[in-house]
């Protein structure tokens, strides 16, 4: 069950309808401040409308506040004359599913709530309309993009709003009601609706997703063993450290041991230990042929940047396929990297995809991971077919921000979208050098 597309409009930066399909490894390139951090961490931020109890249609503080200060922050410039729509489609088996909702703020509420919601799974197909929020009548004067906003109704808190409903399943011809539904993040409570009770809460879910940023928690020259078995890690990567001694402790060092060989293909020679120091634990690098052992404090900082990238590939790995497709955000894991790990990583993302079916949605700046991933779909001694690699380049003009999908051929061909000198710095810069290079040698003649 892999997400595969979302959809985004009024947005934050993107101010028109989005539409993005996620591969098995989806890459995310643009310049800084275009948008693309945004792009990388809607799922995130969609994702919170599911699994919840929470009234808000985004339970926004499982983020926390370094995240999303305000709702009104998810609105285009903040303006929340008009509706945010957030959808996603879910691929596989009985519980496919796709969702499309738009999110009214309501000032009475100092909230926001679903207006509508377009539903679509094997069991319900179902269209909820509220007329209070999204009816026919608009203000007469546009207001600066064009477009009327939606007009304003007071709601009071606690109050459940009434939906025109549509709705098509396999137990019941097209019917349409009208009922004052509750909602629990983006779904409906069906519980709410007696004629759709019958089908109970929709167990729909856009599986795990993960969130590791740029930044990495600083390493620890000692560490605490888990009362007891840590299951993830932090978006800084915290939690790290306590997964390995634990393993090391607990677990026979299985994980180690396979972080140890990812980790050969990136730093070959070296290898990581989980080592008691007291009641105390640290993580030591060791060399072969040599006793010394260097704590990862005393490491370079790409190492340590690299490292719950490769403990969380590996937990996927030794977990197995699970029912639902994780998908593994991950801003900037260049960081701090030479570019010949780029490359190892590009390799990493997709071999783990392969192995655990984990999904992996890449910011990046590194002009070497994309070229490893384009390399591997033209080799014809692996099993690395185009289809398996998204590339989307982020670009903003006149405050708003779009996505471009450019396809890659099955020779690793990018195509004619790939925006005119992206990537091109290395090779300016060694032609300005080259001429440098002919002038001074024509001015000592």
């Amino acid at each position: 069950m892999p997400l595969s597309k979302i959809v985004l409009e009024n947005y934050r930066c993107f101010r028109e309808r989005q539409e993005i399909e996620l591969a098995p490894v989806t890459v995310v390139l643009g310049k800084n401040n275009s948008g693309k951090s945004v792009l990388t961490r809607a799922p995130l931020v969609i994702a919170t409308g599911f699994d919840t109890t929470s009234t808000a249609p985004l339970d926004l503080d499982r983020l926390g506040p370094e995240m999303v200060d305000d709702f009104r922050e998810l609105f285009h410039d903040h303006l929340t004359g008009r509706p945010i729509k957030l959808g996603l489609t879910v691929e596989g088996g009985a519980r496919r599913f796709a969702l499309e909702a738009a999110i009214q703020y309501v000032d009475s509420l100092n909230s926001a709530v679903v207006s509508s919601l377009d539903l679509i799974s094997p069991e319900l197909n179902a269209l909820f309309l509220s007329t209070r929020l999204t009816g026919t009548e608009q203000y007469d004067t546009p207001d600066i993009d064009g477009i009327s906003p939606t007009p304003q109704a007071r709601i009071s808190a606690g109050e459940s709003l009434e939906y025109g409903i549509e709705v098509i399943s396999r137990k019941m011809k097209r019917q349409r009601l009208t009922r004052r539904v509750g909602f629990r993040g983006l779904l409906p409570d069906l519980t709410t609706v007696p004629e759709l009770e019958k089908f109970g809460a929709p167990e729909l879910s856009p599986g795990p997703v993960r969130y590791l940023s740029p930044y990495r928690e600083r390493v620890a020259r000692h560490h605490r063993l888990p009362m007891g078995t840590p299951r993830e890690l932090g978006v800084q990567g915290e939690g790290t450290a306590g997964i390995l001694a634990d393993d090391a402790r607990r677990a026979g060092g299985a994980l180690v041991d396979r972080v140890n060989e990812l980790l050969a293909d990136i730093v070959p020679g070296w290898r990581i230990e989980e080592i008691p120091a007291g009641p105390l634990w640290s993580t030591v690098l060791t060399r072969g042929g040599s006793d010394v052992r260097v704590n990862l404090a005393d490491a370079g900082t790409g190492l340590a940047q690299m490292l719950p990238i490769l403990v969380q590939c590996a937990l996927d790995e030794l977990r197995g396929k699970p029912l639902r497709a994780p998908l593994q955000i991950i801003e900037e894991p260049e960081m701090h990297l030479h570019p010949a790990a780029h490359a190892e990583l590009a390799d990493l993302y997709l071999n783990t995809s392969r192995t655990t079916r984990t999904r992996f949605l890449i910011e990046t700046h590194s002009e070497t991971l994309l070229l490893r991933l384009r390399r591997r779909i033209a080799e014809t001694d692996n099993d690395i077919t185009a289809d398996m690699v998204k590339v989307y380049v982020v670009e903003q003009q006149d405050g708003a921000s779009t996505v471009r999908n450019v396809d890659i051929d099955e020779l690793g061909n990018l195509d004619d979208s790939w925006p005119d000198g992206y990537f091109s710095q290395d090779y300016l810069e060694v032609k300005a050098l080259a001429a440098a290079q002919m002038e001074r040698l024509d001015d000592a003649s």
